[in-house]
């Protein structure tokens, strides 16, 4: 059985959805000839051809506004007209990661997975949504906080392995998540202090403020190096 993984993370190291992607290729393994590629090369051609005759293709990405990292949804539009013909019958899997406790977060991006079946002709496996995703940066998958997620990869790998299709599937980690959110909210202060700013002006913004701004125009200076 030949699998591709795509790991769908604009990060080129060190992501998340790498350490996750890595993790369901060791449960793959041997049973399966597994091989990683990543969305963020950009190259269409190395793509299709890691892509070419696999049984299963498997999209591991984070969630980003509750979708589809941009990138990956380009790659997405890119190859929906081809992808059956270099893989025709292959199943296509999906794990999405998010910063949030709550793994059904994911689900909206699991859909638009599910469409990109639809209009490329392939066949719809499973989705495996991933609560609290950047804790696999903090953890060892499979043990301690992250025992729920090894246990989820492996029936997950069983699935992709078997070519059987399931329902969804959402794990949250074995960690209480009011402690989760604690840790979070200190995170973002001390990287807000880091950029040089005061975390009490963060609380002190009116709609009617916001409103002002963007209508003054001085909003679209962000992208010109504004302040």
């Amino acid at each position: 059985m030949k699998i591709a993984i795509m790991d769908g993370s604009p990060k080129n190291k060190d992501s998340a959805s790498g350490l996750i992607a890595a993790a369901l290729q060791a449960e793959l393994t041997p049973a399966a000839d597994c091989a990683v590629c990543h969305a963020a090369s950009h190259d269409r051609d190395e793509i299709m051809a890691a892509l070419a005759s696999c049984d299963a293709l498997v999209f591991v990405f984070p969630l980003y506004v509750d979708g589809i990292p941009s990138h990956l949804l380009r790659l997405l539009d890119e190859i929906q007209n081809d992808v059956a013909t270099v893989a025709p019958g292959a199943a296509v899997y999906c794990a999405v990661n998010n910063g949030f406790y709550e793994a059904h977060q994911n689900g909206v991006a699991m859909e638009l997975m599910k469409n990109f079946c639809v209009r490329s002709g392939l066949r719809w496996g499973q989705g495996l949504g991933v609560g609290a995703g950047g804790m696999v940066q903090a953890a060892p998958i499979g043990r301690g906080p992250l025992a729920n997620l090894g246990r989820a990869l492996s029936a997950f790998a069983e699935n992709i392995r078997n070519g059987v299709s399931a329902d969804n599937s959402f794990v949250e980690p074995n960690f209480p998540k009011f402690l989760y959110n604690m840790i979070a909210h200190m995170s973002w202060r001390v990287q807000a202090r880091g950029n040089g700013l005061k975390i009490g002006r963060l609380w002190r913004f009116k709609i009617s403020e916001v409103d002002e701004w963007v209508q003054s125009g001085k909003s679209s200076d962000i992208n010109k190096g504004g302040k």
